[in-house]
C-alpha cells in the first residue's frame, strides 16, 4: 500500500513540531503506563480537595493565579487547568476530577475576593451581547418566516397524495385529537362528597 504525500507531509510536520505520531502511545511497553493508566493517588474527595487546596495556596501559585483572574480568565478555565494537570499526573480518575471542580472554583473565587479582585466565571461573560436595529430584527424574522413557508411549500409539492397507502389514510382519519393541556378545563358541577353543603 502506498503512502500519500499528505501522509508523508503530517508526518513530518508532526516530527518536528515534537507531537506524537499517531497510534505511538500503543507502542508503548505495557510497563511504562503513563501516570494516568496507573492507579490514582487519591480517590476521596475529602483527601483530594485537601491536596488542591495545598497547591492553590502556594504563594507562587496564588500571585499567578490572581494575575490571571486580574487579566479576565475565567475561573471555570483555571480550574479546569489545574484539576487536568492533577488527571496527567495520576493524582485523581476524570470521576473524582468532575466531583472537585465545584470546591476548586469556589477556593480560586474566595482567593480573588480576598485580594479584592472581581473575577468572572467564564472567558467572555464580560462580552455585550451585540444589539440588532428593531427595525432589522423585523426583517430578518419575516425573511426567516418566508424561507420556512417557502420549503413548507415545496414540501407539500413534493407529497403525492396517491403514494400514501389507504390504510394510513383510515388511520389518519379515525384519529381522535385530544384537547391540548394548555386548553382550559371546563369546571365539573359534581359536588364532592367531601365538600360543605351551603
Amino acid at each position: 500500500m502506498a503512502i500519500s504525500e499528505k501522509a508523508i507531509q503530517f508526518l513530518g510536520n508532526s516530527l518536528e513540531k515534537g507531537r506524537a505520531v499517531p497510534g505511538q502511545s500503543l507502542t508503548n511497553s505495557p510497563e511504562e503506563k503513563y501516570n494516568w493508566e496507573k492507579p490514582s493517588e487519591f480517590t476521596n474527595v475529602k483527601e483530594a480537595t485537601l491536596y488542591v487546596f495545598e497547591i492553590l495556596t502556594v504563594p507562587e501559585t496564588v500571585e499567578n493565579m490572581l494575575m490571571s483572574v486580574s487579566n479576565n480568565v475565567g475561573i471555570v478555565d483555571i480550574a479546569s487547568i489545574v484539576l487536568y494537570s492533577g488527571f496527567l499526573e495520576g493524582k485523581w480518575n476524570p470521576d473524582v476530577m468532575t466531583l472537585l471542580m465545584e470546591p476548586t472554583m469556589f477556593m480560586i473565587m474566595a482567593l480573588a475576593e480576598k485580594a479584592q479582585i472581581s473575577y468572572i466565571l467564564e472567558s467572555g461573560d464580560n462580552e455585550k451581547a451585540k444589539e440588532m436595529d428593531p427595525n432589522k430584527q423585523v426583517q430578518k424574522l419575516s425573511q426567516g418566516v418566508n424561507e420556512l413557508d417557502k420549503l413548507k411549500q415545496q414540501t407539500l409539492n413534493k407529497i403525492n397524495p396517491q403514494v400514501i397507502p389507504e390504510e394510513i389514510k383510515k388511520v389518519v382519519e379515525e384519529t381522535e385529537i385530544k384537547p391540548s393541556l394548555l386548553e382550559k378545563i371546563k369546571k365539573n358541577t359534581n359536588k364532592s362528597l367531601l365538600s360543605k353543603e351551603v
